[in-house]
This record gives structure tokens, sequence and C-alpha cells, in this order.
């Protein structure tokens, strides 16, 4: 893995992601005995062998093979990694170009009515984001 993949696993909860991703490994790999055809062991039995195999590889062989596939499998699957990077380096050519608005834009109106939240005052929340909205309304129109 680069550094960055590191510093990504590091920012979310990579370790949870690759444990469950292991388990799907384990099975498939057949260290996890799923039981006989009329004897099938319970969900709850195979994912506790699975996160028994992913914790001893973990902590006695760091470098195990299904380890790093699990690994790879959640930078690649659920964090789409080779997009993101993609997405940040075309961000770096780019210039930020700053464009003064003369009022919020309709993105801008969910932070608006979280700030109202915060205020007090007499009236309603529900009455407040309805005149910002007539208001807004009254504003596009124009």
């Amino acid at each position: 893995m680069s550094a960055p993949a590191d510093d990504l696993s590091a920012a979310v909860n990579a370790a949870e992601l690759s444990r469950r991703r292991f388990r799907e490994i384990a099975r498939v790999a057949g260290l996890v005995f799923q039981g006989h055809p009329r004897e099938r062991r319970s969900t709850r039995s195979l994912q506790a062998s699975a996160t028994m195999f992913h914790e001893v590889f973990d902590r006695h062989d760091p470098g195990n093979l299904l380890l790093a596939q699990s690994r790879q499998e959640v930078l690649a699957h659920e964090l789409d990694f080779g997009r993101m990077e993609a997405a940040l380096a075309g961000m770096r050519t780019r210039s930020l170009v700053m464009v003064p608005i003369a009022q919020p834009t309709p993105f801008a109106f969910p932070l608006m009515v979280e700030r109202l939240r915060e205020t007090v005052s007499t009236e309603k929340l529900a009455d407040r984001v309805a005149r910002m909205l007539v208001e807004l309304e009254r504003a596009a129109q124009c």
C-alpha cells in the first residue's frame, strides 16, 4: 500500500471494514468450516471464527496474504480509493475561483437552517424556515 492509502486507512475505520471483508475471504479460502450440508453452523459462529482468525493473523502474521487481500479489497471496493485518488489529483491541478454572490444559494439553505436552530428567538423554527423559503423564491424570480 502507498502512503496515501495508509493515511486513508487511518482516517476511516478501515480495520473494521477489513475485518468484515476478511470474513468472506476466510470462508472462500476454507479457513472457516461452515458445517456439513444438513448441519449448517450459525452465522454468528462463522463470524466469531473468522474474527478469531483475523485477530491471530493481525497479531502474529501481519504480512498474511489474506489480510493483505482484505485491506486491498476495502480500499478498492468499499472506499473506491483509485477514483478518490484520481479526483484529488485533478483538484491539485485546478485553481480555486471565488465568486461573490448577492444572496445565499440553494445549497446554502440547509446550513442556514442549522444556524437558525442555534439562535434564540420567539419565532418557531418552522415559521422562520417558511419565511426564508418565500424570500429565496421571491429573489429567484427576479
